[in-house]
């Protein structure tokens, strides 16, 4: 059984460097979020608190996109890109999504549990990381990256 103190420690302390293909077509690439407050949530089509989250998520990215954050989904185990492709349509997703390979998920660390939020600084030094869906999440994402925000 891995504790959740596990599956918390294996995570990366600084934005790793990569390039992920978009489902959009578009490459984001991590040299682009220098200088940016950046929030990734690793997430599954299959995960129903995941799925959730699709609409506080949208609101987020709706509220931050003009505000220097940057953020991004990566689907993991979710199917081949055009099954993740629907599910993005079929969820009204308004907000970047990647379908990262095992490979480029590992950059990332031991992603153990889904949904998982990783906040990085505008330096790329992780701040914060959210295994699961606890009660406040959301509040708490606007507080740090408003914090962060503040303080460039």
């Amino acid at each position: 059984m891995l504790l959740l103190s596990q599956v918390v420690a294996a995570s990366v302390d600084t934005l790793p460097k990569f390039k992920l293909k978009l489902i959009d077509g578009a490459v984001l690439d991590s040299k682009d979020l220098a200088g940016k407050v950046t929030v990734i949530d690793f997430w599954g089509t299959w995960c129903k608190p995941c799925l959730a989250e699709v609409p506080s998520y949208n609101q987020f990215y709706q509220a931050y996109r003009e505000k220097n954050v940057r953020f991004v989904a990566l689907a993991a185990d979710s199917g081949t890109r055009d099954e993740i492709r629907d599910a993005v349509n079929r969820l009204k997703i308004e907000y970047p999504v990647a379908a990262p390979s095992w490979t480029e998920l590992d950059l990332f660390g031991n992603i153990e549990a889904f949904p998982t939020t990783l906040i990085f600084d505008a330096k790329g030094k992780l701040v914060k990381e959210f295994i699961g869906v606890p009660a406040d999440k959301h509040e708490s994402i606007r507080r740090i990256v408003d914090r962060l925000l503040a303080s460039k």
